[in-house]
């Protein structure tokens, strides 16, 4: 395998991407405050799972960076972060009781690149799985915020 722009740009997206889902987590947990230690183990495994799966689609997409996405590439690519989102939304769900309406946004934005995926190079692919991603993270980090949903079981 030799070294070429378009690996190097996977590999720099593909760290990125599980730093930014690290991050995404972290500042979850962060803002569950005396929550954050009842965080349940279902949640965890999912987030954790996310982050393996998104590992396995960056070296995918490694791989063969200009090849139009198959199938196993859209699912560890998309997969992945869509899996670690639903962790963070158990948990948030779990210790909380409010539903992150950014994660389900994130989550569509997902869905709807899945949709298109097969027509994309999987470096592209990558690429616009990261931004969402980004998105999310800046917006987690208060550069605009957006709303979420209080669930009340007892009603």
């Amino acid at each position: 395998m030799s070294i070429t722009a378009g690996s190097v740009a996977a590999a720099a997206l593909g760290i990125a991407t599980i730093a930014v889902l690290w991050r995404l987590s972290r500042d979850l947990r962060r803002g569950r405050g005396e929550h954050a230690a009842e965080t349940p183990r279902p949640a965890l495994v999912l987030t954790a799972a996310g982050a393996v799966v998104a590992a396995l689609g960056a070296a995918l997409v490694l791989a063969d960076p200009w090849d139009t996405a198959d199938a196993v590439t859209i699912g560890t690519v998309l997969g992945g972060p869509a899996i670690a989102l639903v962790g963070d939304l158990v948990a948030e769900r779990a210790t909380t009781g409010r539903i992150v309406a950014s994660r389900i946004i994130a989550l569509a934005c997902l869905a709807v690149l899945a949709l298109i995926a097969f027509a994309l190079p999987a470096l592209v692919l990558a690429a616009l799985a990261f931004a969402a991603l980004l998105l999310l993270a800046l917006a987690a980090a208060g550069w605009f915020r957006l709303p979420a949903m209080d669930v009340d079981d007892q009603r």
